[in-house]
């Protein structure tokens, strides 16, 4: 469940962006007195994966954050920081910092998305950083507190893409909450619930396997 909230743009002639479909988001707060909060439309699998981080929910295989964490270090270098640093159009963009183990002057830095820099960091227990002039262009202020509401379904590719909305629906995202939710029932050992959503897969993938071929 998330908190429905009713929020204004800080900066309504700055990079005010369009309204869009519900998408995954990953919201920041700046911690610097003003509250502005940064949303940053993500996909589907990163959003998952920063949850069960936040969550310290296991996973049993390792997710690509853990192993570039353990390249890391296997390096001999620790994550510093990262950084969110500009938007293009409506792309983000962010930088993940490592400087070496016992010489903290020698320092490189890498591009990446924020949805996966932000799973990193989280990992590392690092800080999230945003550049100044984005969060006061870009931010929000909260102006209303709702009431708790399930969230709509939503939208998303996994890994292809950049940290921006596609304004299209995707099949893989659908397929994937009814995985996601099959499993959780199982795993809470709600077996009727698990094999209802079974059953719900098995018929999203013959209509999707049917379209695919007529």
């Amino acid at each position: 469940m998330e908190r429905h909230l009713r929020c204004v743009h800080n900066n309504p002639q700055g990079g005010h962006l369009p309204d869009y479909a519900p998408h995954p988001a990953i919201v920041l707060k700046m911690e610097d007195g003003t509250g502005l909060l940064l949303p940053i439309i993500v996909l589907e699998m990163p959003s998952v994966l920063l949850m069960a981080a936040v969550r310290n929910v296991q996973i049993a295989r390792p997710t690509m954050y853990q192993v570039v964490k353990d390249m890391v270090e296997k390096m001999g270098f620790e994550v510093k920081l990262v950084r969110v640093t500009k938007r293009v159009h409506e792309a983000y963009f962010a930088q993940l910092y490592l400087t070496k183990i016992g010489n903290e002057t020698e320092c490189v830095s890498f591009d990446l998305r924020p949805s996966d820099a932000i799973n990193i960091a989280v990992r590392c227990k690092v800080p999230i950083q945003v550049n100044k002039y984005l969060a006061y262009s870009d931010g929000m202020r909260v102006m209303e507190s709702g009431k708790s509401i399930q969230p709509p379904a939503s939208e998303g590719l996994l890994f292809t893409e950049l940290d921006r909305p596609t304004g299209q629906p995707c099949l893989d995202t659908k397929e994937f909450n009814l995985v996601r939710n099959m499993f959780t029932a199982a795993i809470e050992e709600r077996y009727g619930d698990a094999a209802q959503w079974r059953d719900k897969l098995g018929q999203f993938r013959s209509k999707r396997n049917l379209k695919k071929y007529t």
